[in-house]
This record gives structure tokens, sequence and C-alpha cells, in this order.
């Protein structure tokens, strides 16, 4: 086997997976599937407790609506004040706009995942260098009758 054969499935998981950043909308109102991290005011906080869970800070979703009234988010995680993240199944929770306090949007970090990826590969290959790229610790291995009988 090539080693760029085994490399371009665990480059496209990387890429995947990928290392993300926030950044301000470019826009005052995000389109329909855009993924946010809202983060909230403390009225809003307390406001969404029973909704969010206790002292819930950000919120990390997905857009289904959005207009001058607030939000509507798929929920992917919460995040509370001391930094402890709960995940969701993309619960549908009304987030207000007078619950706002800041919205961000997620984008792909191309260098970070540039970085990531090339040591990933990096690695991939200095390991199929160190063992030979065949998979067996023996020249003869797989070869019925070559060993000693």
């Amino acid at each position: 086997m090539r080693p760029t054969r085994g490399l371009t499935p665990l480059l496209a998981l990387v890429l995947a997976a990928g290392c993300y950043a926030y950044r301000p909308l470019p826009a005052p109102l995000p389109a329909a599937g855009t993924r946010l991290q809202v983060t909230l005011t403390n009225d809003g906080a307390d406001s969404l407790a029973s909704r969010l869970g206790p002292r819930i800070q950000e919120v990390d979703g997905d857009v289904i609506r959005a207009d001058t009234a607030g939000l509507v988010l798929a929920v992917r995680e919460v995040q509370n004040y001391r930094g402890e993240r709960s995940d969701w199944q993309g619960e549908r929770v009304d987030v207000p706009q007078r619950f706002v306090h800041d919205l961000q949007e997620r984008h792909l970090s191309v260098g970070g995942t540039g970085l990531l990826g090339g040591a990933i590969a990096a690695g991939v290959v200095a390991a199929t260098q160190a063992f030979g790229g065949r998979g067996t610790l023996s020249g003869n291995a797989g070869n019925p009758g070559s060993g000693p009988r």
C-alpha cells in the first residue's frame, strides 16, 4: 500500500473535524442553518434557566429562524458561568433578542486545520517509514512455506 492512499481518508477526517473559531456576524440577522454561539445577558440566563439549565452563559446551536424579535435555535451545547459544557441533541429553544448579549458565527479556521492536518500527516508518514509500511514485522510473514520447517 502506498502511503498516500492511507493519508487520503485521514486528511478528509481531519478536515471534517477541523478547527473552528467564532467571529462576529457579518449581517445583523443570521440565515437559517448558521451555526452560532449566543452569549446571554444576566437577565437572559435567569429567564431561560428553566429551559437551558441554571447559570447558562453561552448557547451553541444552529439557527432555525431569526428575526428582530429573537432567535430560534437547534441547541448543540450550552456552557455555564464556570465553563462547564453540556451537549444537547438539537432541542429547539427560543431566545428573545433582549436576552442576547453577543452573537458570533462559527467558521472553519483554515490555518489551524492546516497545521493540525500537516502534523497528523507527518506523523503517519514517519510511522510508515519507521515500520516499512508492510504491517508485519518479518519479511516472510504471509508467505506459506517460506519459514522454518
